[in-house]
């Protein structure tokens, strides 16, 4: 989801249907016909007809900066992709692509799909690289594409990844081997003949015919995070990216697009498949520079050198360009819009607007169902209700069930499930997780919990995996957090379920101080803001434990780690093995 999708559903929410029921069901119409392509057949038309433009601007950390034109990336994904089919790669093969946000990274993703591959996203760390080998046999890779980046910064995770998996190690070809590829030139013991790109592009190959390839194709695969279990491999078409409603620029753009998007190209948010087919410049880092907050004033100057428009801003990234000195913001540069999502946005990230952009918008999507709604623009003259996460995007169904699946009115809460022409094709390797994902009517179980409100908003709560079991009684934890945002000196809060032997679980409120706050302080808001008499059970959702920390642990996302906050929380509350599992 990007600068375009947000526009396009400017244009095309402004009628302001409403539902002809006050059931809980969104849908904003599509607001163009389909894009019957692929995401090879535009990158060819876009280095046709803007072969100049910079698509694709990699800044890094020492200042220094490199691009790729249309017309460059096409050429040399092009060299690539015939390759590839020199090595006995096939329409429909899957290829593996590994490494950081660079130049080549998207030269090899092109290059794949030109080649009628399918790309699988691998994400390397060294925690990660030895469940790869899982994964190939799960898809049975034929290749792998590697990227060590600069200075082979990645060396040592892809030498585990590699040397735990059935890959091929010298000249002569193995059939049941996977075939490495590395994207830069690298020197590993055991691959010093292997191919390069640099080597490959220099190759003459122009009499290899590459095979066509059509919008039902599978083209990526993509994994979760996990974060509710084992990674599942989620697969994408072509089509599925090329008609996406807002792919093409829409009339109303009145100037020339610029966006910075440093999320990962393996994550469905940071996929360079959308700016080819919006031809879209986009200006990326590697990730970890924004992860760093003593960075985000570079951040700011990157921005700024490259006069970009628009950006998509972890909410990690916008809390620490709000505390920039005053300083440090003077100068009148702003963008056109910021883009956020991914967790819970409260009216805390609204101080952005008016700073350092003219407007915000919220983004609420999924690896399986792309874009799904989005909320702006969105000004300080309201206060920002915590989960508000907008209307429908164009071309896509919500509703809100309950637990028999059946639709519930506006204004409950339930299970929220979504239908479009963009959710994925499958689970890779897993029939029956993706046959539980949908129902008969091909509605896709997103496993968030969250309302529609009396607008037409859908208000998102969290996730059904979330919620806590006390009693009899399933208590949501994004329910109380919204509560606890609200409360000054409250700068991150995280609730999590610890054990108890009585009740199963019981309800654990653990926060970061921005001031003078304590435990006990916490609680008092508690009793003063929740009802507990005439519930049903007398609890209500009044936590029981307040713990204070100093920072959250952090996933790679930037998101608090919930898990081991709960671990950690169990311990010092002194509840491990008391009875309830950890979650």
């Amino acid at each position: 989801m990007g600068t375009l999708s947000y526009l396009a559903y400017r244009a095309g929410h402004s009628s302001g249907m409403d539902p002809p029921s006050n059931l809980s069901y969104l849908h904003t119409p599509p607001v163009k016909p389909n894009n019957y392509s692929t995401v090879t057949r535009v990158a060819k038309e876009n280095a046709r007809l803007r072969p100049n433009q910079e698509l694709f601007i990699h800044r890094e950390l020492d200042g220094s900066r490199s691009s790729l034109t249309n017309a460059s990336l096409y050429q040399q994904a092009d060299q690539l992709a015939r390759f590839l089919v020199t090595q006995g790669i096939k329409r429909g093969d899957v290829v593996a692509l590994a490494g950081p946000n660079t130049l080549e990274m998207v030269i090899g993703m092109l290059g794949i799909l030109s080649a009628g591959a399918v790309v699988l996203n691998v994400i390397i760390t060294v925690k990660t690289s030895l469940d790869v080998k899982a994964l190939f046999q799960l898809t049975r890779a034929k290749c792998i594409l590697v990227d060590c980046g600069e200075n082979n910064s990645l060396l040592p995770p892809v030498k585990t990844m590699l040397e735990n998996c059935n890959v091929q190690t010298g000249e002569t070809s193995q059939d049941d081997k996977i075939k490495v590829i590395f994207l830069r030139k690298t020197d590993l013991d055991g691959f010093k003949t292997t191919e390069n790109l640099q080597k490959i592009l220099s190759q003459s190959i122009d009499e290899v015919d590459l095979p066509h390839v059509y919008p039902e194709d599978n083209a990526i695969i993509f994994t979760t995070s996990g974060s509710t279990g084992k990674p599942k491999l989620v697969l994408h078409s072509h089509f599925d990216f090329a008609s996406f409603p807002f792919s093409l620029i829409p009339s109303t753009v009145d100037y020339e697009l610029m966006l910075f998007n440093d999320r990962p190209f393996g994550w469905i948010g940071g996929t360079p498949v959308s700016n080819i087919l919006r031809s879209e410049t986009r200006i990326f880092m590697d990730p970890s520079v924004s992860m760093n907050t003593e960075n985000v004033d570079f951040l700011w100057r990157v921005l700024e050198e490259e006069r970009c428009t628009d950006a998509l801003l972890a909410p990690f990234v916008i809390h620490d360009l709000i505390e920039l000195p005053q300083k440090d913001t003077k100068d009148r540069f702003m963008l056109q819009h910021i883009f956020t999502g991914g967790q819970m946005i409260d009216n805390y990230y609204t101080r952005i607007i008016g700073k350092f952009c003219h407007e915000m918008a919220i983004v609420y999507a999924c690896t399986e169902g792309t874009g799904i709604t989005l909320h702006g623009p969105i000004d300080r003259t309201e206060p920002l209700l915590a989960g508000d996460v907008g209307p429908a995007c164009p071309g896509v169904e919500i509703r809100v069930v309950d637990p028999q699946e059946l639709p519930i009115e506006r204004g409950l809460t339930g299970k929220i499930q979504i239908r479009s022409l963009h959710l994925m094709k499958e689970y890779v390797g897993s029939p029956e997780l993706t046959k539980e994902a949908f129902t008969e009517d091909r509605w896709f179980r997103t496993g968030d919990i969250g309302k529609v409100s009396s607008n037409g908003h859908l208000i998102l709560l969290g996730r059904e995996s979330d919620a806590i079991k006390r009693g009899t009684r399933k208590v949501y934890p994004a329910m109380l957090e919204f509560l606890l945002k609200k409360m000054e000196s409250v700068k991150e809060v995280c609730v999590v379920p610890v054990p108890d032997k009585r009740l199963y679980e019981e309800i654990c409120v653990c926060f970061v101080p921005s001031g003078k706050i304590t435990p006990d302080d916490v609680q008092r808001y508690c009793e003063q803001n929740l009802f507990t008499e005439n519930t049903v059970d007398s609890l209500g959702e009044m936590p029981t434990y307040f713990l204070q920390y100093e920072v959250f642990p952090k996933l790679g996302s930037g998101k608090p780690d919930k898990k081991a906050i709960q671990v950690d929380a169990s311990q010092r509350l002194g509840l491990t093995g008391v009875g309830a599992s950890e979650n």
